[in-house]
């Protein structure tokens, strides 16, 4: 046994470097302060991946610092699935700060999009009806809202969520997107980012409130993206979207994921978790690279 060990070498220690600060350093450090007290809570982070034919994906989501600081959980959930050969199905959903639930309205919308993915089609046709998909996401959600968690009832606008969704056909480069509410898909091109979602000015000035499932349902968008290989298609939630409004992250994360950079998945995380002033929110993304 002594010989044995005198022939062992120590490995180096690994050291894993803080995430990046981009722009201002943040006033508050990051800080796990405990088990959030809280129905059903989600994990603080998840990390996930896949190398598919024709398609890269890379998904992670974390809890925002303010979250962490004030041990709550984490509202984000997102999902992907393979359909067949050639198809993806991939979910993002931000559940309403303001509702105590709404964690769980996030991760029940993402897996009853997986279930009802067959409704994106119309019987009998090649046309695809967003609203009768989104509104059996809706029913799911009023079916979880009429049982109780915990003993105490569960009403729809606790479980009040956004949610974009992305079916992508690797044979014909498309995606078909479509959402309720604020959480965003954009594409990157060659390091150039542009929003899949037109943005609807009117409605930016006029109101500060969010759409979200399970009243909204009259409000899908939908849009088709035509891709081209070595598009990367970003379906995120507003805790990266909004810093990704300022120019130096945007252009930090298209140098890191442009040009078919498809990271490793510690690298993928370590990257969303970077730091900028004043965006502590949960952070959720999807990255989809046409390979």
């Amino acid at each position: 046994m002594e010989q044995l060990q005198e022939g062992l070498t120590a490995e180096p220690e690994l050291t894993i470097p803080e995430p990046l600060v981009i722009g201002r350093r943040p006033m508050v450090r990051p800080a796990l302060t405990g088990l959030p007290d809280v129905d059903l809570r989600r994990p603080d982070s998840e990390l996930d991946g896949a190398d598919l034919p024709g398609l890269a994906v890379r998904a992670a989501s974390i809890r925002g610092e303010a979250h962490r600081h004030l041990g709550l959980t984490r509202q984000d959930a997102m999902g992907f699935w393979q359909i067949d050969g050639t198809r993806l199905l991939a979910c993002v959903a931000d559940g309403l700060g303001s509702k105590a639930l709404s964690h769980i309205g996030a991760a029940e919308a993402c897996v009853s999009a997986r279930n009802n993915i067959e409704d994106l089609f119309a019987p009998g046709t090649s046309g695809i009806q967003p609203e009768v998909f989104f509104e059996d996401i809706a029913d799911d959600l009023m079916k979880c809202a009429g049982s109780k968690v915990n003993g105490r009832p569960v009403s729809p606008e606790d479980l009040s969520t956004t949610l974009v969704v992305a079916l992508i056909d690797s044979e014909k480069l498309q995606a078909t997107l479509m959402r309720v509410g604020d959480s965003e898909a954009m594409l990157l091109r060659e390091e150039t980012w542009t929003p899949c979602f037109p943005k609807k000015f009117e409605e930016s000035i006029s109101s500060s409130r969010t759409h979200a499932l399970p009243h909204d349902t009259g409000q899908v968008e939908i849009t088709v993206v035509d891709l081209r290989r070595g598009d990367m298609l970003l379906l995120c939630t507003d805790g990266l979207a909004r810093p990704m409004g300022s120019e130096l992250v945007s252009a930090q994360l298209g140098a890191w994921w442009g040009r078919s950079l498809v990271p490793a998945l510690p690298t993928f995380l370590w990257q969303v978790s970077f730091r900028a002033k004043s965006h502590d929110d949960d952070r959720t993304a999807i990255c989809v690279w046409t390979v």
